[in-house]
């Protein structure tokens, strides 16, 4: 081999294990490949329902609605609460309202978001239609954080729900 191709050899060699030294760690820290997948299965109740019924009577755009609920696990004890704020985007046959929510258990916070749909957002007593909705995991606080996964919430009678937290490994 020539001098050149010796340079360029050795280059080379330089940095793929460069690339290595760098990449191994960044790789193996990433934290969420080295955590396992958690589900929990909690039960909401004990509803507190708001309303802001903002611009036109009735259902319209910009209206507000908030509910605040105690999680119990399914053996009802209490280990958290949840708080939601739906705002209407756009009413018509079907009310669509952009769904944010933060539960709050002991050792942090989860935050979701998502889309719900309702008969009648103005009224209280309308629920979502679809009997189980999914929303996105979007973060989360102190052993949540950096949380990814979704929520199933399944709608119960007496505003009530189950609610199936899958979060990412």
């Amino acid at each position: 081999m020539n001098t050149r191709t010796n340079i360029l050899v050795g280059l080379s060699v330089a940095v793929l294990t460069l690339t290595s030294v760098i990449a191994a760690p960044a790789y193996a820290a990433g934290g969420i490949q080295t955590r396992s997948a958690q589900r929990l299965v909690l039960i909401g109740k004990d509803a507190k329902l708001g309303i802001n019924d903002n611009g036109a009577p009735g259902s319209s755009a910009g209206d507000v609605r908030t509910l605040a609920l105690t999680l119990t696990t399914t053996s009802g004890t209490v280990v958290g609460t949840v708080d939601i704020v739906q705002t209407l985007t756009d009413e018509g046959a079907v009310d669509r309202a952009v769904k944010t929510l933060v539960i709050s258990l002991p050792k942090g916070t989860i935050s979701g978001m998502g889309v719900a749909t309702f008969a009648d957002f103005s009224n209280p007593a309308s629920r979502p239609n679809d009997k189980t909705e999914q929303l996105a995991i979007v973060g989360g606080t102190g052993k949540y954080r950096g949380a990814s996964g979704f929520i199933d919430i399944e709608v119960l009678p007496d505003f009530g729900s189950r609610w199936r937290i899958s979060l990412d490994g």
